[in-house]
């Protein structure tokens, strides 16, 4: 088997769910023109064939979206930087295609598991015809005129719904129903660029077991989030939380809450032998989920003292679960659900107690308990990362106390720093001469500090973009700071990157040792990467983010007039 590619840092909460999509933007409300009710019929007729022959890999390379339909899109008439984009992205066109034949199978597999032969009888397929297509661009409107940019139609989904023998094709009952989601139309014809699922199966032939899957994998797909209706498994990780605030016992968190290496290892396993590469050994296994289970643990305690401090005794409470949920989710493999992760988990809680607070304000009221991240594994829900109080009754807790909490809120959420905190004073090493600075060497600069990784695929245009970015701004001369700060495993790999890019216009740093665990990434709260902040001339942070959305230039040049 190929193993598994894992990169420098490497995190099992993270290298479960972190894919590199080289996608344009899609502009969703450009509607482009109605289409053609028999434009999808090559869609329908592949999913047909699929079912019937079990060729995962014949499908993905007849639908998948190739290197070569990029560069039919290609223009002799497209500006040089232009066409080096729009064939960029033809460089993801194999792991596309990798994944699509992956969620193939995974269609097939799920019809094998039912007992369904779809060899046997005349099956043929009726697609949904969607209203309007949407535009897809890969550049920019040049001056302001949209017909000078380079798009291509797109859809988010079509449904396809399949027919057997002289069934009416206007019904839907009963029906077996499947989406193709990421649709684009090259010169070369539509092409499905995110994957195929399995979306109804008539009553008599999936259980409802199977159907409630269906339906949380449909929400996902289509990144909705979930609730503990959606997923009964929600509910009982709720539950078991309930139970821990009532007894405060960090050994039910390490027995049931947690991940173990045992359970992330068999995952491992399992994917492994649907995608036909081998992971992680067992012993890098141990040790990270090792550090993981510390570092939870240690965030654990550090809300058990905020309860024991601020006189929050639950023990006897009625405790009522309102709501669990979760805003957004993520597989790791289609059609399953085991290694599904999910962010920003909320348990809402309604508390009635006679009991009262260190400061004698009533107990009773509104909880609610987050966490950062869980995941989906076998056995149930397990804690991911950083369970915290988001909300507790108003007056329980001192101001101090209550801002603490508002400030966990903002990293848990955001995964950076508030604006307004003042940056935290980090140690890092230059790659021209390996001096050891600080950040406040920066003070009275603005400074743009970028946290990245060779091995991170969405952070190498950013980090091309901070290039150019003084040369656009002459009048910035020595009044700011672009300092990109590597977090990867070894600074020789990080100097051998930048030199070959030729990165040299801006000040390039190394974080140390440790990848996500170095000293500045740790006091950044740095949960991924790219992760930027504007930071002002008195060391406060301005903006943070991920730096598609940072618009430095119109965030420096306000600093500066200031």
């Amino acid at each position: 088997m190929k193993p598994l590619s894992l990169r420098p840092g490497w995190r099992p909460l993270l290298i479960l769910l972190t894919f590199l999509v080289l996608k344009a933007d899609v502009e969703s409300a450009e509607q482009s023109r109605q289409p053609k009710g028999d434009e999808f019929d090559t869609v329908g007729e592949a999913v047909v064939k699929l079912l019937q022959s079990h060729d995962a890999a014949n499908f993905a390379t007849n639908l998948g979206v190739a290197a070569e339909d990029w560069l039919s899109v290609v223009s002799s008439n497209l500006p040089a930087a232009d066409a080096e984009k729009i064939k960029s992205f033809a460089k993801g066109s194999e792991y596309n295609r990798q994944r699509l034949e992956s969620s193939a199978k995974a269609v097939v597999a799920r019809a094998d598991a039912l007992n369904l032969d779809f060899s046997k009888g005349a099956w043929s397929s009726r697609v949904v015809v969607p209203n309007a297509l949407q535009k897809m661009y890969l550049t920019s409107p040049s001056g302001n005129r949209e017909d000078q940019a380079t798009t291509i139609s797109y859809l988010d989904k079509l449904q396809i719904i399949l027919v057997r023998g002289a069934e009416a094709e206007t019904s839907t009952n009963n029906a077996f129903g499947l989406i193709a989601r990421g649709l684009q139309k090259f010169p070369t014809g539509w092409r499905i660029s995110e994957g195929l699922q399995w979306t109804a199966f008539p009553k008599d032939v999936a259980d409802a077991r199977t159907l409630m899957e269906l339906a949380i994998q449909q929400k996902i797909a289509a990144r909705e989030s979930l609730t503990g209706d959606d997923d009964p498994a929600l509910l009982s990780f709720g539950e078991t939380l309930v139970r821990f605030l009532r007894e405060r016992d960090t050994t039910r968190v390490e027995k049931e809450l947690l991940l173990t290496s045992e359970v992330v290892w068999n995952m491992y396993q399992k994917m492994g032998e649907k995608l036909g590469r081998s992971g992680p050994s067992r012993a890098e296994v141990d040790a990270e989920i090792g550090k993981q289970m510390q570092e939870q643990l240690a965030k654990v305690q550090a809300m058990l003292k905020l309860m024991e401090e601020s006189g929050v005794d639950l023990k006897d409470a009625d405790i009522q679960i309102k709501e669990a949920s979760l805003k957004q989710c993520q597989a790791p493999l289609p059609d399953s659900l085991e290694g599904l992760s999910g962010r920003q988990f909320k348990l809402g809680l309604s508390v009635k107690t006679d009991k009262k607070a260190a400061n004698g304000s009533s107990l009773s009221g509104e909880y609610v308990l987050a966490a950062r991240q869980i995941m989906r594994m076998a056995d149930g829900w397990k804690l991911g990362d950083n369970l915290h109080w988001e909300k507790l009754p108003d007056g329980v807790l001192d101001a101090k106390t209550a801002s603490q909490l508002e400030f966990d809120r903002h990293v848990a959420e955001r995964g950076t720093l508030p604006p307004q905190t003042v940056a935290p004073e980090i140690e890092f090493t230059t790659l021209v001469d390996e001096k050891k600075m600080k950040l406040s060497d920066f003070r009275g600069k603005v400074v743009i500090l970028e946290f990245w990784a060779t091995w991170c695929g969405p952070c190498q245009e950013p980090m091309a973009e901070l290039q150019k970015i003084c040369d656009e701004h002459p009048g910035w001369q020595d009044q700011v700071a672009i300092v990109p700060l590597s977090i990867d495993d070894t600074m020789e790999v990080v100097r051998k990157h930048v030199a070959q890019r030729g990165w040299t216009n801006t000040f390039n740093v190394w974080a140390g040792e440790g990848g996500w665990r170095a000293a500045p990434a740790k006091a950044f709260y740095v949960k991924g990467v790219p992760t930027s902040y504007l930071i002002d001339p008195q060391g406060k942070i301005v903006w943070a983010g991920h730096p598609a959305g940072a618009s430095f230039g119109r965030r420096v040049d306000a600093l500066l007039k200031k």
